[in-house]
């Protein structure tokens, strides 16, 4: 991104509070976080400045590149890869009856995460990778760019048996995963689909070839649409029930 894009996007998500705030960070260093209230939303939500934030929530809150052709009222809510909590967000305003289960691994897209959904009794913030089977994980990348899962220690992984008995769930309405290429071991060692209505993916073949086939191969029994970037699978047999 440009410099002069980069510049922009920020006027774009906060006029000129948010075009003196990046060129304050730029000369000065401060400040490291803008709040924003977005647009039909009652509450404020916090962004790093010069991380993926900004880009995020004109993605998702601005964007709303989560608001999915679904034929019913999803109630049980799974996001996965929360990050700062955008899309949890976005679902708790455009679901108010949902409970939302919002899961992020990185500690400080979590920290972010808990203060952007404090004022939803909605959502709850689990600190967690999903992944095949509990245990745990190391991470890579930084706040600038995605992180990654790689074998290693100090993140906790949770396999979707283990969520759903400790969120006391018996199904999902609609599952969200965007976990930057750790679906095709995920969706590998998948035992649990058809307790999912609807599947909302963002396929990272560019990271990890293989990430789509595996997501396929157990999706045989869904319909599938394209809405950007979020590849949806719709239950077949569900999809017209209210």
């Amino acid at each position: 991104m440009s410099l002069l894009q980069g510049i922009t996007g920020y006027y774009e998500i906060d006029g000129w509070k948010g075009l003196l705030a990046i060129s304050s960070y730029r000369l000065f260093g401060s400040p490291a976080e803008i709040t924003v209230h977005p647009p039909q939303l009652k509450l404020p939500v916090h962004l790093r400045v010069r991380t993926s934030d900004p880009g995020v929530y004109r993605d998702v809150l601005l964007g709303r590149e989560y608001d999915l052709p679904l034929p019913f009222s999803p109630r049980h809510i799974v996001d996965c890869g929360a990050n700062i909590g955008m899309a949890s967000i976005f679902f708790a305003d455009r679901y108010p009856q949902a409970r939302i289960i919002a899961l992020e691994p990185e500690p400080s897209n979590f920290e972010v995460l808990m203060r952007n959904v404090s004022g939803y009794p909605n959502i709850l913030p689990i600190h967690a990778a999903l992944w095949k089977e509990d245990g745990e994980l190391g991470l890579c990348g930084s706040s600038k760019i995605a992180f990654q899962v790689i074998q290693g220690r100090g993140v906790r992984a949770i396999s979707m048996n283990t969520l759903m008995q400790e969120a006391g769930l018996d199904s999902i309405d609609l599952l969200k995963v965007d976990i930057e290429g750790a679906e095709k071991e995920l969706f590998e060692a998948c035992d649990w689909i058809q307790k999912v209505r609807a599947l909302a993916i963002e396929l990272h073949d560019r990271f990890k070839p293989g990430c789509r086939r595996a997501v396929e191969s157990v999706t045989m029994g869904y319909m599938q649409l394209q809405h950007g970037e979020t590849t949806l699978f719709l239950r077949k047999w569900d999809a017209g029930r209210p």
